[in-house]
């Protein structure tokens, strides 16, 4: 709710999308809302609901909810992708990645801008605490909803953030963090230098090196398709050889990384 306020303060120009994970009974109020918020404004309001079964529904519902997004961006022709990622996510994925044995690009996880294959993902508010916007949406009496789901600690990201992530920001405030994650940025910049590939009939070719599985990391983005921790490993384990999604391959092949898809698959 507080990007949406913001933006319409700026006067950008946007339209809301909704995917209803099946889970929560409060996701009607909120898609009610967000109706008639699209009324009063003039925004499409597009809304969705599927149903999540089975194991890592996080994983599932991030695989929803890009599908969905980036259907409308194809249907719409919209150009940006703009989420509601505020620091305290970031903050979150470092510690659950940390615990994980990430490398640098892993731990510094989503950025501000992301280049896609048909869009650009935007994040504006990467850098802004969870604190802030709340206090931005109570200095303007503007309503909002909180997840109820966010309190269960059965799942571990709600853990790290109430056990560690959010008493950590409490404790030594946001403008070090921020500014350390900055600097981790122009680090990771000089680590991990712009990939100059070609795309050959669908694939990806690239010149093989020591940051492999970033590229191919990246290039799956731009496709719209984020790996999983397990799947980076494997990768790792396989010599970079593997198929993924179904519609995705990549391997070694004479000195060459490819990635790309597959329709044979």
């Amino acid at each position: 709710m507080a990007l949406f306020f913001l933006l319409l303060e700026r006067g950008c120009n946007f339209d809301l999308a909704i995917l209803d994970h099946g889970l929560r009974a409060q996701a009607q109020d909120e898609i009610a809302y967000a109706k008639e918020l699209g009324a009063r404004h003039q925004k499409q309001v597009h809304t969705k609901k599927v149903s999540l079964k089975g194991g890592n529904l996080e994983a599932q519902g991030r695989k929803a909810r890009y599908a969905f997004f980036e259907g409308l961006i194809r249907e719409f022709g919209y150009t940006h992708l703009i989420l509601a990622h505020h620091f305290n996510d970031k903050l979150e994925w470092f510690f659950m990645q940390l615990a994980k044995g990430a490398s640098l690009q892993t731990l510094l996880g989503f950025h501000a801008l992301e280049l896609r294959q048909h869009y650009t993902l935007v994040r504006p508010l990467i850098y802004t605490p969870k604190s802030a916007l709340l206090d931005y949406l109570h200095a303007h009496n503007h309503r909002y909803f909180e997840d109820d789901t966010n309190q269960d600690t059965r799942f571990k990201r709600n853990l790290i953030r109430h056990s560690l992530a959010t008493p950590f920001l409490d404790l030594m405030g946001v403008s070090g963090l921020v500014r350390s994650f900055k600097a981790l940025e122009l680090e990771k910049h000089a680590l991990y230098p712009p990939l100059n590939y070609l795309k050959l009939n669908g694939v990806y070719v690239f010149q093989t090196g020591g940051q492999n599985l970033y590229y191919i990391d990246s290039l799956l983005k731009k496709l719209g398709y984020v790996l999983s921790g397990k799947q980076r490993l494997e990768l790792e384990q396989q010599g970079f050889n593997g198929v993924v999604g179904g519609g995705l391959c990549r391997g070694l092949w004479r000195g060459a990384c490819l990635c790309g898809k597959s329709p044979k698959l």
